[in-house]
């Protein structure tokens, strides 16, 4: 079901329940809420109350409308998020725009030795998520490395075989949403590094990155 779909069933007995409200939530989180689309959004919100509204549902009608209005402004405010570690923040955000994920994932980071990430890419590449990852030749064959294990899965990995390192630490998904930073894909990240990630939906950033990684998949080797 999409956005106007979900709107509109909520707004069949113009109540917005705690399921309908967490539901939206969730689709708005996949959505790129720029200025221009959160406009949009509202527009069509106010054409599905007037197809609606009567004067004996005009109270009720009014505060379905207000409330999916608050939910459009509060995900639009959150186009940016920063997170830290240690802890389990930064994991967790990677871990839920993979589970977010309707079409792609752009991988490109240091290595991948988190059991809990890779367990997450596997999940995603398996209900049909078109997956491509970039990474570091040297971190590849550290003791606990998963990338031969995610490369026997099928999914395409390349990476550099210079005397220098693939050194970022980025995720494109469905080229709306981009995770950025410091934190390395390692267990040891999560429990005891000082690392950070900004999650941006910001649609000139996340371009910019895919048109790099699309770049350097073309100039890196395939894993063997």
């Amino acid at each position: 079901m999409n956005l106007i779909q979900h709107l509109q069933q909520s707004l069949e007995d113009y109540y917005l329940s705690k399921t309908e409200r967490n539901t939206l939530k969730s689709l708005l989180a996949r959505e790129t809420l720029d200025h221009q689309t959160v406009n949009i959004l509202r527009t069509r919100v106010i054409e599905l109350a007037n197809e609606k509204v009567t004067e004996k549902n005009y109270r009720l009608v009014m505060k379905w409308v207000k409330e999916v209005n608050a939910l459009l402004q509060s995900g639009a405010a959150q186009q940016s998020r920063a997170f830290f570690s240690p802890g389990d923040d930064c994991r967790n955000a990677i871990v839920q725009q993979m589970n977010l994920s309707l079409r792609q994932l752009k991988i490109c980071v240091f290595t991948i030795s988190d059991d809990a990430i890779t367990r997450a890419i596997l999940h995603a590449h398996r209900k049909g998520v078109a997956i491509r990852i970039i990474t570091d030749n040297d971190k590849s064959l550290d003791q606990g490395s998963d990338i031969r294990q995610l490369a026997n899965e099928g999914i395409p990995v390349k990476m550099d075989i210079t005397k220098n390192h693939m050194h970022h630490k980025f995720m494109i998904s469905d080229d709306k949403s981009l995770i950025t930073g410091s934190y390395n894909w390692t267990l040891s990240a999560a429990r005891f590094n000082h690392e950070n990630i900004l999650l941006t939906k910001e649609a000139g950033v996340v371009e910019s990155f895919s048109r790099g990684f699309d770049q350097l998949w073309q100039e890196m080797v395939d894993f063997s």
